[in-house]
């Protein structure tokens, strides 16, 4: 099993977590990355675009592929069509997403509200492939008309090896303070492995979120942006050793090898548009970065981006 005890596992987010980031991320102590959403539906209609979003490097692994649709047979195959173009270390499936554009196809977190479909879903791709399924959910559509506990026990029943929980309600998407308790109630109801998600934004975060809930892992999302050093500082806590933070050196360092390999893999065009929002994370909090910020989101390509970096720290 790719899960360990103690894990700590990149969230799949949208627009964000390509292989550039993944690889960021498990260098600086992920335990393992998942990839941006996948449409079953695109693949079922042999969209290249979409099957692009499979591809990773070996340094990535483990790396888990997931899914989001609705309907059983296209999500089996697409775990099947994975499993054969790519060979990811397990599978997941997308039970939690809150976006408007994706529920409204009766996808992501709109599949609470259909318990027979989802356990259909989760048994079939558990059966079409060898590798393990997974599934992510969130605790219900509406706050606290909780579901978690029964969504979980369906997904174990048909061969998930895993449920990471996102104790938010669809309703809330992602305002508010999550529901710890909910990755602590699913824990209890459930045999297989619990990983919970949601607000852990420091190692602090992080060893609270084991200590109250139980869970046998953490996944983190957006409490990684601007900060993927957030891995390091969480295995320097539970090893029980100082932590660090980076230099100002080595924050330069990172967000320039970032732009690079992001303008390699995507091209200039995608490089200029989307590194924008990643380094305007990068930089947040420190001393005078507003007015660096503003340059940035003006900026007319990427390498300016870089030299407007090498500006702000002085070397």
């Amino acid at each position: 099993m790719f899960l360990k005890k103690n894990s700590i596992l990149l969230a799949p987010l949208a627009g964000i977590t390509d292989p550039v980031y993944r690889r960021i991320c498990r260098r600086l102590g992920a335990d393992a990355v998942v990839t941006e959403m996948v449409s079953a539906d695109g693949l079922h209609y042999k969209s290249e675009n979409t099957a692009k979003l499979m591809v990773f490097d070996e340094s990535e692994r483990p790396i888990g592929v997931q899914f989001f649709g609705s309907d059983p047979e296209r999500l089996a195959n697409a775990a099947r069509f994975a499993h054969e173009r790519v060979n990811p270390d397990f599978i997941d499936l997308n039970a939690g997403c809150p976006v408007a554009k994706v529920v409204r196809n009766n996808s992501g977190s709109a599949l609470l509200k259909d318990a027979a479909l989802f356990g259909k879903i989760v048994k079939a791709m558990s059966q079409a492939v060898p590798v393990p399924v997974t599934v992510k959910i969130r605790s219900g559509w509406n706050t606290h008309d909780w579901v978690d506990i029964k969504f979980a026990q369906i997904a174990e029943e048909n061969g998930a090896a895993a449920v990471t929980l996102h104790p938010r309600s669809q309703t809330m998407m992602f305002t508010g303070r999550s529901f710890w308790e909910r990755i602590a109630a699913v824990k209890q109801a459930v045999s297989i492995p619990v990983i919970g998600n949601g607000d852990i934004n420091n190692a602090a975060d992080a060893m609270k979120m084991f200590a109250e809930t139980n869970c046998d892992a953490v996944m983190i999302g957006r409490g990684t942006l601007g900060n993927p050093w957030v891995f390091a500082e969480i295995k320097s806590a539970l090893n029980g050793e100082p932590f660090t933070p980076p230099s100002l050196q080595e924050r330069k360092t990172l967000i320039i090898d970032h732009i690079r390999a992001f303008r390699e893999l995507h091209g200039e065009q995608r490089a200029c548009g989307e590194m924008k929002k990643c380094v305007a994370w990068y930089l947040k909090g420190l001393p005078n970065a507003s007015a660096t910020r503003a340059e940035i989101f003006t900026s007319s390509s990427s390498v300016s981006i870089e030299e407007i970096i090498c500006r702000f720290f002085g070397f």
